[in-house]
């Protein structure tokens, strides 16, 4: 009877167990659910920040904030809204006073900023079309005291026709480029964490997620996803729209399975180091996902092989030798 009774006591504070465990795992879920919804809430707000230090200039052709320089291009100062003094001084100083604001949204969900202000410029057309806004991260390769060839970032340029910079959700994605391509990301990737941010926090419309496992392949048989190099150069091809579509439906899924501090974790562990400084090109996959990993606590090379990326399982020790080996070609 004693035995019974031990094992009867035994077996409750295990169910006890059980349910407090449940019970913080749904605790800390809505947690996390309150918090993005608070995001997204807070989103509708950004037309009313507070107006913080932001300058114009006399001729209203440069306006100038904590975190942005604003210009007019040509073509646009020939525009009936902004071909006087009053009308460019007037709208360039609403657009950074909401930019910052703005800034400080991205800032709160990655937990990190670039260094560099950002230049913004603004268009009538650009590059042919007002359908198209892009970031550009400038950077250079420069040789160290101690030998080492290092990257680094000289300014980040935004251009936007007014068509697209009118478009809220469309000035969240490209402010992301600005803050994340500073390490110099594989292109899917980037553009599905700017995607992300687009949709899940700026209430965009333009992109939804897919079912994952329904991938396009190449001829090799690899994800078409991996290989997209951005639609700019190339342009858009019939592919492009599943591109977004997938590479955000990526990036969600690993927030959801890893929760809110994924993202904000995985940038810190790259920011540590700053071994992406020192590679010799953009960033591949297989050196992206050593960091996604190191986020999640978990290997995640087997998940992207499930989804036909080629991807090799890289050790720290491998990279720092690739790092060196990408260094003495470039002294050459």
């Amino acid at each position: 009877m004693l035995i019974f009774r031990v094992l009867i006591g035994t077996w409750l504070i295990f169910l006890m167990s059980c349910n407090s465990l449940q019970e913080l795992q749904k605790a800390n879920l809505k947690r996390q659910q309150d918090a993005h919804a608070r995001m997204k809430d807070q989103y509708v707000t950004l037309e009313k920040p507070s107006d913080t230090n932001v300058n114009v200039s006399g001729d209203g052709l440069k306006i100038d904030s904590t975190h942005y320089s604003l210009s007019f291009s040509e073509d646009l100062q020939q525009h009936t809204e902004y071909d006087t003094v009053s009308e460019r001084q007037q709208s360039g100083h609403g657009y950074l006073v909401f930019m910052e604001s703005l800034y400080q949204f991205i800032y709160q969900i990655f937990g990190f900023e670039p260094e560099h202000k950002i230049h913004v410029i603004l268009h009538e057309i650009y590059r042919g079309t007002k359908l198209m806004a892009t970031t550009t991260v400038h950077s250079q390769n420069r040789l160290q005291s101690n030998g080492e060839v290092v990257k680094i970032i000289r300014g980040i340029e935004m251009n936007f026709p007014m068509n697209m910079f009118a478009q809220l959700p469309v000035r969240a994605h490209e402010l992301t480029h600005a803050f994340t391509q500073i390490y110099l990301l594989p292109a899917w990737f980037a553009e599905g964490i700017a995607v992300w941010v687009e949709v899940e926090y700026a209430k965009g419309r333009d992109h939804r997620k897919v079912e994952i496992n329904k991938m396009k392949l190449t001829l090799d048989g690899l994800n078409a996803a991996q290989e997209w190099g951005g639609d700019l150069d190339a342009g858009a091809d019939a592919l492009t729209e599943w591109r977004y579509n997938y590479c955000y439906t990526i990036v969600a899924e690993l927030k959801e399975r890893f929760g809110e501090d994924f993202y904000p974790k995985f940038f810190n562990l790259m920011e540590a180091d700053k071994l992406y400084q020192r590679l010799p090109g953009q960033m591949t996959t297989s050196f992206l996902v050593y960091y996604l990993s190191q986020a999640a606590g978990e290997d995640l090379v087997p998940y992207f092989e499930s989804l036909k990326f080629k991807i090799k399982r890289l050790s720290k020790d491998e990279i720092l030798d690739a790092v060196k080996s990408a260094n003495k070609t470039l002294r050459r």
